[in-house]
């Protein structure tokens, strides 16, 4: 399936990014691209809500640390919401969780 990147501004100034789908090899790109697009007038957080999320594979993982480094060069704090057990596991596996913070839930 190809993923669906949904973009939302909150009312406390940071940026929600909201995939749906599997993030995959090919949906690294896509990813890579709207994290651009947010960050172009850099919010002071950038939550990417992983709830409709289910499947990343290392491309994934990859793309979602360039996402932090890109975020981090622009003064934006990135973090990952609502992450599945799943992918908390592949994260910790990954050490992708001593990287980007994870939280409970998103706000928006």
């Amino acid at each position: 399936m190809a993923i669906r990147l949904e973009k939302r501004a909150d009312t406390d100034g940071s940026f929600l990014l909201i995939p749906v789908g599997d993030l995959d090899r090919d949906a690294a790109e896509a990813l890579s691209t709207a994290v651009g697009e947010c960050l172009a007038h850099p919010p002071g957080r950038l939550v990417i809500q992983m709830t409709h999320v289910q499947f990343c594979d290392s491309s994934g993982i990859v793309a979602l640390l360039d996402a932090h480094a890109e975020a981090a060069g622009r003064g934006t704090e990135l973090v990952l919401a609502d992450v599945s057990e799943h992918l908390r596991a592949l994260f910790r596996i990954s050490a992708l969780d001593q990287v980007v913070r994870i939280v409970e839930e998103s706000r928006g």
